[in-house]
């Protein structure tokens, strides 16, 4: 539960070394760049600004990569011959040839889906035996070929009196195919009266002369001639991409090494003949970067104390022990801790599948939760499902103490007796467990405040900010008002002291309350200020203070009774799979498999979600809020990154 330790590597050389020791750095995948200071330099260093010349060239092969359908992933490069400039004219040599294939087969497909769209009308004007060149070349009269709905069709007769004719060839259920004859002096208005029946026109093609029948024997030849074109440069295209696709792909991951190297140029300063870079590399793996540079004679590699750039903060990299680390995913929602605090990955991991397990406790439902999560991290590597996984262990542990399998509550009751135990340890549908319950989710609920509380005193106080760490509602004047209080609850409860007595009082209640109103002026105090300003004045420093001290004392009651819910949950759960089992009895022997697979499927489903999210409000608010900050910038060492890569 810590985080990795950081080295500041200075890295000077000549600027002809420049692009081997950004090669060096992300290949190493350990080098956290830094924008090197050009400040206080006497003007000798400035930051480099120049246009990265190869993304040109990478652009052109994930273009020529498109166009053939290749996914961009690593090619190993080193067999490739061909010079930059001589890949920059396979490439454009190669997008030519593809981009004229595609172009004449778009100009295929466009053509055969316009002719499969007339042939599908003129198959239904085959009844008429006339050519096309007919209707065309009329002087008097003009004809629409068409569609009609079929209630339009019927509403013809209503029009018998207009002077057009309409004649059909083909119709099914819906529509009537045909067309209508009208004198061209009347034209206009027939058309608009055929438009009002929703008349479809159907565009007879210029190059269809002869009769529909004739003309649908010529579109089909034509769309088998652009079949064969389309399948033609298909097989060429399929051709040029298993021919030229390792070399496309050697190209590629070239141009991808060299632009993505060349971009952290933008961290370096420059002069006319050296360079200077910085920044951060683990600790614990700086000798073994340092030796990458060995054999480069031009350049010098210096270790530095992670402090010594003032300018700089050093970047956080989690460490985590492997059953708690999917929980970093958690952390990273919230923020990074900073570098000089800790890593509480481990303590949120723990809280959570310990409050998980309590809240679903079943050991054939927490059997399944493990090995699902298991398999799915396996094969997906998905941080979520390596969680599931570890709460249900938690749920399983659980379970087996409430004795309950799949809802099966007395199913492990032979175990429990042959350990000699009367009876399983916790039966929750018992009366009196329901207090036992609900007090012990609360005694857990206050450990994990104070744990919270004292986390918190700890980082303030390393922080240097006595305000927060001493007088602040999560600080010392906080932990003994909520110890104190909690502590005189309990024992006038359970044993009858009363530890409620002038000294008590003031000692543990007045005086941390007046701690936590006045923090602000006594964190400077103790900090060594001695021009103390209020600011709203007195009395508006009196009344903003109030109310806030009034918001601290209610968080700490409404925080302590949020961990109700855990005990809520509990009894929650072992209701429903209650309800389960009696709906298995009511269908009888066949149904009642069928019932309880069913509905341990949909508590499953539906409860597991439901703590989840609670489980993970409580962490949030009644731990993270405590003491986070979230402040610290990622470890994100230089390096090139393909698509294919993991």
């Amino acid at each position: 539960m810590s985080i990795e330790k950081m080295s500041l590597i200075n890295i000077v050389g000549s600027i002809s070394s420049l692009d081997p020791v950004l090669l060096l750095c992300c290949e190493s995948n350990l080098f956290h760049p830094e924008l090197a200071a050009t400040e206080g330099t006497g003007n000798v260093f400035h930051a480099s600004k120049e246009e990265n010349p190869y993304t040109g060239p990478l652009q052109s092969a994930l273009d020529l990569m498109n166009l053939l359908g290749i996914p961009p992933q690593y090619q190993e490069y080193d067999g490739l011959t061909l010079s930059d400039e001589e890949c920059g004219q396979y490439l454009k040599e190669h997008t030519d040839k593809i981009e004229a294939l595609s172009k004449e087969r778009k100009t295929a497909v466009e053509n055969l889906s316009l002719h499969r769209q007339v042939l599908t009308q003129l198959e239904h004007l085959e009844g008429l035996d006339l050519k096309f060149d007919e209707f065309r070349h009329s002087q008097h009269f003009t004809a629409r070929f068409g569609r009609l709905p079929a209630d339009s069709y019927l509403k013809l007769s209503y029009f018998s009196k207009k002077n057009f004719f309409f004649f059909d060839f083909d119709h099914d259920d819906d529509y009537y195919w045909g067309m209508y004859f009208a004198p061209n002096a009347q034209l206009e208005e027939i058309d608009a009266l055929f438009d009002s029946l929703y008349f479809e026109r159907i565009e007879i093609p210029d190059y269809a002369h002869d009769t529909p029948r004739l003309a649908a024997q010529d579109i089909r030849e034509k769309i088998a001639g652009e079949e064969t074109v389309i399948a033609d440069m298909d097989n060429q295209i399929e051709e040029e991409q298993q021919k030229q696709r390792q070399t496309i792909l050697q190209i590629y991951s070239r141009m991808k090494v060299k632009h993505d190297t060349f971009d952290y140029r933008r961290y370096a300063a420059v002069s006319d003949s050296q360079f200077y870079l910085e920044g951060f590399v683990p600790k614990r793996k700086v000798s073994k970067f340092l030796k990458l540079f060995e054999d480069l004679e031009t350049v010098v590699c210096e270790e530095e104390p992670e402090d010594a750039d003032a300018r700089l903060t050093p970047p956080v990299k989690l460490k985590t022990n492997w059953f708690f680390k999917p929980f970093e995913m958690f952390v990273d929602m919230y923020g990074l801790p900073g570098y000089y605090d800790m890593n509480p990955t481990s303590f949120i991991g723990f809280i959570y599948v310990l409050l998980f397990g309590i809240m679903f406790g079943d050991l054939g439902q927490g059997a399944i939760l493990a090995l699902g999560g298991l398999l799915i991290w396996k094969k997906k590597k998905m941080q979520l499902a390596a969680i599931v996984s570890r709460c249900g262990i938690s749920s399983m542990i659980f379970g087996t103490i409430y004795g309950s399998v799949f809802g099966f509550e007395n199913l492990l009751d032979p175990m429990f007796q042959w350990f000699g135990f009367a009876e399983k340890p916790i039966d929750v549908f018992k009366p009196q467990t329901t207090n036992m319950l609900l007090i012990c989710v609360v005694g857990i609920g206050v450990v994990v405040v104070v744990s919270s509380i004292l986390v918190n005193i700890y980082l303030k106080w390393k922080r240097k900010d006595y305000e927060q760490a001493v007088f602040g509602n999560n600080g010392i004047a906080g932990l003994i008002f909520y110890v104190g209080v909690i502590l005189a609850a309990v024992l006038l409860l359970l044993s009858g002291i009363n530890l409620l007595n002038p000294v008590f009082i003031l000692v543990v209640i007045v005086l941390p309350v007046l701690m936590m109103m006045f923090r602000e002026p006594l964190g400077k105090l103790v900090s060594g200020k001695k021009k103390i300003k209020l600011e709203g004045g007195v009395a508006g420093f009196i009344m903003q203070n109030f109310f806030e001290l009034f918001e601290f004392l209610l968080s700490y009651v409404t925080n302590t009774l949020s961990f109700l819910r855990v005990g809520g949950f509990v009894l929650s759960h072992a209701g429903m799979m209650a309800v389960v089992m009696t709906l298995s009895e009511i269908v009888g022997t066949a149904g009642s498999p069928i019932v309880v697979v069913f509905g341990n499927i949909f508590v499953m489903g539906l409860e597991g979600l439901l703590v989840g999210i609670q489980v993970l409000r409580l962490v949030f608010y009644e731990t993270f809020s405590r003491f986070y900050e979230g402040d610290g910038k990622p470890f994100e060492p230089a390096g090139v990154h393909f698509e294919d890569q993991k």
